[in-house]
């Protein structure tokens, strides 16, 4: 606001006193200082800093608005970013359809001006006597305008010094970043994105973008020793120390990343619609500008060494499968979580092994921790010891990983292997398998590698929450089912325990001494006495009884996870066919697993599955599954037995999914068939109750789904290959079968596969993405009528298709009929006022032909719209910046918005349209760079 209303609002006598910027800096410097320079920060006092410490001899009321002169400065490009609560504001006032953001070169009027006939009012927007730009408002009211006229610059004054305030409110006071809250919103908003694409992953600028590309990513770094150096040289030092960070980031940073402080000593940055490699890569970078850094100490005038890890997650690919239906704020900071996971792990192991190759043990993304993250925490007797790895990083029971010794570089021995018994949230037990050398055993600090190729799916299929444990699994395995049912049960009586309990052998071998020790060579039985108690013990039976009971109750005892995979390679050698099944639960208790057991032993005796000789066994897989497998039994009949005993535990509250996989199914052999298993189960937790899946045609389409999600084409490829081979008429596959082969550059196959789906009769969902596609690939073909004519007939069997509507647009645009193209275009933009959220597509190619036609105001006011409904929106940002040029406006703001569309999107279009901005800015060698960047690509 003015001198005078600020004055007034105060009421306090502000003489001598000036809102100018310079002068108020100046004047902190002389009455706020305390005497000493060195108990002062360097970065207090500053324009960026909100509060400040109350004056001598000022009053608390002058104090609560003497900070108006330590709000944040305003900008042009501010005046963008926060265009929405512009609108707000000045809607709080004025009532308008529209509006349009000017900035104008040359000196314009400062005085608001009412174009009445045209019902618009164009309004100065100036802060501290400097003109920011120029606003168009469209659709006013004379009527309502005219009184108000001789305020309205006090009024655009007002919302301006709310601008101001917002972005303080949202700016770190001692780096001038981003708040953790404003990142937070940002990282939400990001997300919703992300789902939106993932929805309707068509792209109206040409092909579809590979799905890996939907996504966004948060890098967090880190200063390790900030804790230290503040006991050491003081609060003020560690804050100076930041700021300098923070300096030192924001010179590397691309323009479209968004930086924020997210705790004492730590930085967030935000990168939408990048991957792992640009998150990586941009981690990198900004730690060498960082590590370039030698602070010194006020106190010992001594340089200190800075300590930096950086950590990267990727949304939605480092999310799990459930998390996805919390809602966003939930997943916004489980995503910074991950990152700070990463990053805790990078700290560990920037001094290790991989802290010696070229530096990048600094860096640590959250997919790759399980990989090469894990460490050797504590050795344990019996040949077990602690490691760093959790469920927060998805490690399972039954991984295997490779020890190796802690010396840098190839000075690094191989230790041996171990296995995971027990996993925690943070830390999990696990076993030695083997040791490369008995006189060189695995110490703390040692690193792990994982060994093998993981399943597709984890075992207890990411659905476990990783804040829960599983208590009981060490005293479940170490006894017997019927003990842990009465443990359910709560010690019932002798008779109740003995009618459930299942028939067990007598045996006279009692448990070892060490009974709480996981099994590892068999299955574990219950002892005399502990039969006694339980009222299981049975009488002597006869010899040939005895013998087929022992046998039975051997193989469906329950195993470990080790060693069902052990039996598992033995058994299913002696059988040409055979049925695996994995069963999932929802928690992790044992005595969940222990009702499936026995229901799972009452089911298969009372539909009598086994063959004589061919006995099933029983194990566990991960913390909320169980795993099966039945030799000699035909898959029907298996689906029959699980469909019922997911049944019985619904009816026991517990909801389960079964997965079955059958050999021999096509290709795989018989090590292949748990991650067949894992594959159907994946699909079964997809299908309504009783979830049920068994590995078929779909099961490998999922499969394949999720492949070309990661960005694995061509292993998504040869899934869906054999999903046909399993199903010819599987429209799902012939139609992935022909994304993968559009994103592979090969169209004319893609057409074929296709028009192979419509051939097979798919429904209506199924048959408009079919036709959208086919439309999509005769486009890139060239071929203009047969596009039309697939996209006519999309939009026949769903006349909501959005990108439909704008790719009729499209040929109607570039085969020169620009009035045909609006109204498809305007068709486009009444589908996406009907979904509230949806970004504004449709309003930018309505902004390009109204560009075309020389309307450049409503250009600017549907580009405007468009960036409003979606801020990241790069085509947009290059529409605009070519108007800015084209209408002699100020190029700088053409030059932002040129560079934001570049780092959102990698085009030579806005590489040349920042070597425009930049020649108008008289900058002819940064200019070149830029042409030269379009024309290398």
């Amino acid at each position: 606001m003015t001198q005078h209303t600020t004055r007034k609002n105060a009421r306090v006598d502000h003489k001598g006193k000036s809102h100018d910027t310079r002068n108020a800096q100046s004047g902190a410097a002389v009455q706020g200082e305390p005497s000493g320079e060195a108990a002062r920060p360097e970065w207090a006092g500053r324009a960026g800093s909100f509060w400040e410490v109350p004056m001598r001899g000022e009053s608390g009321n002058e104090r609560a608005w003497s900070e108006l002169r330590y709000i944040q400065e305003l900008a042009r490009e501010d005046l963008i970013e926060m265009e929405g609560l512009l609108c707000r504001q000045l809607s709080a006032f004025l009532s308008f359809s529209g509006h349009a953001l000017y900035f104008p070169r040359d000196h314009a009027q400062d005085e608001p001006q009412l174009l009445a006939r045209e019902r618009r009012l164009l309004l100065p927007l100036l802060w501290r006597d400097r003109l920011l730009g120029m606003v168009m408002l469209h659709g006013v009211r004379a009527r309502e305008v005219r009184p108000l006229l001789k305020v309205l610059p006090a009024l655009a004054s007002l919302c301006l010094e709310n601008l101001a305030r917002a972005k303080a409110a949202r700016t770190d006071a001692v780096t001038a970043l981003a708040t953790e809250e404003s990142l937070f919103a940002r990282m939400e908003g990001e997300a919703e994105r992300v789902r939106a694409h993932l929805e309707e992953p068509s792209a109206p600028e040409g092909l579809a973008i590979p799905m890996y590309r939907m996504c966004m990513g948060i890098v967090l770094l880190r200063l390790g020793n900030g804790p230290g150096m503040v006991r050491r040289h003081g609060f003020a030092f560690g804050e100076n120390v930041m700021s300098q960070l923070a300096d030192a980031c924001r010179a590397v940073l691309p323009s479209d990343v968004l930086a924020a402080r997210v705790g004492s000593h730590e930085i967030a940055l935000l990168l939408s619609a990048s991957g792992r490699g640009a998150c990586h890569k941009l981690a990198r970078s900004v730690l060498a500008r960082m590590e370039a850094l030698r602070p010194v100490s006020t106190l010992t005038k001594q340089p200190t060494a800075l300590r930096l890890c950086a950590g990267h997650a990727l949304y939605p690919q480092d999310m799990q499968g459930p998390e996805m239906r919390l809602g966003m704020y939930e997943q916004a900071r489980l995503l910074m979580a991950r990152a700070r996971l990463a990053a805790d792990v990078a700290g560990q192991t920037a001094t290790g092994v991989a802290g010696n190759r070229s530096g990048e043990g600094r860096i640590m993304p959250f997919a790759r921790i399980l990989q090469e993250g894990g460490l050797v925490l504590e050795t344990l007797p019996v040949g077990r010891m602690r490691i760093s790895l959790g469920r927060q990083a998805k490690a399972r029971e039954g991984m295997r990983f490779a020890v190796w010794s802690a010396a840098p570089g190839p000075k690094a021995r191989h230790k041996g292997e171990i296995v995971l018994l027990r996993v925690g949230d943070k830390d999990s037990i696990a076993e030695i398998l083997h040791l490369a050398d008995t006189t060189f055993l695995p110490a703390p600090g040692d690193s792990l590698a994982l060994l093998g190729q993981s399943p597709v799916l984890s075992p207890d299929l990411d659905g476990h929450d990783p804040a829960l444990s599983f208590p009981g699994a060490q005293d479940f395995l170490s006894t017997s089912p019927t003990a842990a049912l009465q443990q359910k049960a709560g010690s019932p009586s002798q008779g109740e325990a003995a009618a459930h309990a299942p028939d067990l052998p007598e045996t006279k071998t009692p448990l070892p001494e060490d009974s709480t020790r996981l099994p590892t060579d068999g299955p574990v039985l219950p002892d005399e006495d502990e039969k006694r108690t339980t009222g299981s013990f049975q009488p002597e039976s006869t010899p040939a009884v005895h013998a087929g009971k022992t046998a039975q109750a051997e193989s469906m005892a329950l195993c470990g996870h080790g060693d069902f995979l052990n039996r598992f390679a033995q058994e299913s050698e002696r059988y040409a066919r055979f049925v695996l099944a994995i069963v999932r639960m929802e928690g992790a208790s044992s005595s969940n697993a222990a009702t499936a057991l026995h229901l799972w032993e009452k089911l298969l005796r009372k539909k009598g599955l086994s063959e004589a000789g061919a006995a099933p066994l029983a194990g566990l897989y991960g913390s909320n599954s169980l795993i099966f497998f039945h030799p000699g039994v035909e898959p029907q009949n298996a689906t029959t037995l699980y469909e019922a005993l997911c049944t019985a535990l619904k009816d026991e509250g517990i909801d389960a999914a079964a997965g079955l996989a059958a050999f021999p199914f096509l290709q795989y052999r018989k090590a292949e068939m748990p991650d067949c298993a894992l594959k159907a189960l994946e699909y079964a937790l997809l299908l309504p109750h009783p979830r049920v899946g068994q590995c078929s045609s779909l099961a490998l389409n999922i499969s394949a789904d999720r492949r070309y999600s990661l960005g694995d084409v061509f292993g998504a490829l040869e899934e869906y290959k054999l999903s046909l081979l399993a199903d010819e008429t599987n429209v799902m596959a012939w139609n992935s079968l022909g994304v993968c082969m559009a994103a592979l550059g090969r169209g004319h196959e893609a057409r074929r596969h296709f028009l192979e789906a419509l051939r097979h009769k798919p429904d209506d969902g199924a048959a408009k993405q079919i036709y959208y596609n086919l439309g999509n690939v005769c486009q890139s073909l060239g071929e203009r009528r047969a596009a039309a004519r697939y996209y006519r007939q999309c939009v026949k069997v769903a006349p909501d298709h959005l990108f439909a509507h704008i790719r009729l647009g499209q040929l109607c645009e570039q085969g020169g009929r620009r009035a045909e193209a609006r109204r498809y275009y305007e068709l486009a933009a009444a589908i996406e006022d009907a979904t509230p959220g949806r970004p504004g597509v449709a309003r930018r190619h309505l902004a390009r032909v109204a560009a075309r036609q020389r309307k450049g105001g409503e250009a600017r006011e549907l580009l405007h719209e468009a960036l409003l409904r979606n801020p990241q929106d790069p085509a947009s940002m290059l529409l605009l910046a070519n108007i800015y040029l084209d209408g002699n406006e100020d190029p700088a703001m053409a030059e932002l918005l040129a560079r934001k569309s570049a780092g959102l999107h990698d085009r030579p279009e806005a590489w040349q349209t920042l070597a425009r901005a930049l020649r108008a800015l008289d900058r002819e060698d940064e200019a070149r760079l830029a042409e030269a960047r379009a024309v290398l690509g």
